[in-house]
């Protein structure tokens, strides 16, 4: 099974799209387990058209066996284009072998030929798909820690109203 990968239209990929980014999301053992699954096709189009959301594709012949997503933009802070991951999921069926290594070249050549300083590429602490370790065979550095708060849920650790009123009055 050779793959081939693309830059490719959301808009005209989404019906195969979806199914792939459907048992994405039932595998993923994430933070975002609460989350319903409800990608806006409305937004991911709109957002291709205006050049920030870049879908690159792999396809085994014609069929959609994985995708990359990618937000390109320039960063506020010293207008370097960086491109920051959306998404990145390969078919089990199609995890052996080099096929995430060589996706992961591909895409990195895409950001290079849009001129992309830095990219930025997030995973799930608890993911244990083997991404973390070819990342860091892949040179990259881990940099940033994210933390989570669900916010719709209140919890006993919540900052409250009064200290936060506190903290901004002494701003």
């Amino acid at each position: 099974m050779s793959l081939t990968f693309h830059a490719e239209s959301v808009e005209r990929c989404w019906d195969e799209l979806y199914p792939l980014a459907q048992a994405h999301w039932a595998s993923t053992e994430s933070y975002r387990r609460h989350e319903p699954f409800n990608p806006s096709r409305e937004r991911y189009v709109g957002y291709h058209r205006m050049g920030y959301f870049h879908l690159l594709t792999a396809r085994d012949g014609t069929r959609l066996v994985g995708y990359f997503g990618l937000y390109l933009t320039d960063s506020m802070h010293s207008q370097l284009k960086m491109a920051t991951e959306d998404t990145f999921y390969l078919h089990p069926d199609y995890r052996g072998g080099r096929n995430a290594l060589r996706m992961m070249a591909f895409m990195e050549d895409y950001c290079r030929s849009h001129g992309v300083h830095e990219l930025l590429f997030s995973c799930e602490a608890d993911n244990t798909s083997g991404i973390h370790r070819m990342l860091l065979h892949l040179d990259y550095t881990p940099v940033i820690m994210q933390y989570n708060k669900t916010l719709d849920s209140p919890c006993a650790d919540s900052a409250q109203p009064d200290l936060l009123e506190a903290e901004h009055v002494r701003t």
